[in-house]
């Protein structure tokens, strides 16, 4: 019932679209139920239609609720981040170099729209990404890394860059920056499980502890830890439970599917796995 629902419910969008004259410019319309309520998410190319989409999403969502459905439906564009320039601050006078941190200006494009968005990076997140950049160029490819980290996210919780045009690099946004923590995690996970000999090495650290390969927790203890080079003074990630507590919501879910879909997959290239380490896999 509930699939037939959802194909009725984007048919029902894909018309609406239609109607409004823009699902050529709909990349994709995405629908999953909770037990709430519906959602959708319509993802367009050409960001210069929005509105319509809008539009066309909110007359759906009145329709069904006159029929007792509850859809709550997101539009938004596949936004690129065409250029990041500095812009210039002059310090207070007498104020020390550095006290108003650093201003950016962003263009993004979604077909036939340009949209400016605002970056500004505090002293103190400078200071953490400063072993990154030594030089001007590096700094403006921090930022675009930044806006694109953010122009990444769907769903409900995804970045608008019209309603809300200027964000903020704080100490916390700057970390992430500074240790890239999904893609440490995802490298973690590829380690261990790049040769026979490096999984049964991962998968004996379980049994001679008595730990689950299902357990996240204990995942987290096992896999090789944070990395990289430190600059002097600079402090390292202490384990890779402090780089997941640095993920969005969403990419703990990733990540986490990211590994269970790499452990399925050493056990169906050596089926031997699961007969040598049968204590780890069970409940």
């Amino acid at each position: 019932m509930a699939l037939l629902q959802e194909t009725r419910v984007d048919q029902l969008l894909r018309e609406k679209l239609r109607q409004r004259g823009v699902l050529g410019a709909v990349e994709d319309v995405v629908l999953f139920a909770t037990p709430e309520r519906l959602l959708a998410d319509v993802v367009l190319r050409d960001a210069s239609v929005l509105e319509e989409a809008q539009q066309a999403a909110r007359e759906v969502e009145r329709e069904l609720e006159r029929e007792g459905v509850s859809l709550a439906a997101t539009t938004q564009a596949l936004w690129q981040v065409e250029a990041v320039e500095r812009v210039a601050i002059p310090n207070p006078p007498g104020a020390p170099p550095g006290t108003v941190g650093a201003l950016f200006k962003g263009i993004l494009k979604a077909g036939g729209r340009l949209q400016e968005v605002w970056v500004s990076m505090s002293p103190s997140a400078q200071q953490i990404l400063r072993p990154l950049a030594a030089n001007d160029q590096a700094w403006l490819s921090l930022v675009r890394t930044f806006l694109e980290h953010w122009l990444s996210i769907k769903g409900a919780g995804y970045w608008d860059p019209i309603r809300e045009q200027s964000l903020e690099i704080d100490d916390s946004a700057a970390r992430y920056l500074r240790w890239r923590p999904y893609e440490q995690l995802k490298r973690s996970v590829n380690s261990v499980f790049r040769s026979l000999d490096s999984a049964r090495g991962f998968l004996k650290q379980f049994t001679m502890l008595g730990k689950k390969v299902g357990d996240i927790n204990h995942v987290l203890e096992e896999l090789p830890g944070p990395g990289g080079a430190i600059a002097r003074g600079e402090r390292l990630p202490t384990g890779n439970r402090e780089l997941y507590e640095m993920l969005l919501t969403s990419e703990k879910d990733e990540w986490w599917q990211y590994y269970r879909h790499k452990l399925e997959q050493a056990c169906r290239d050596w089926p031997e796995l699961k007969r040598d380490f049968q204590k780890v896999f069970s409940n």
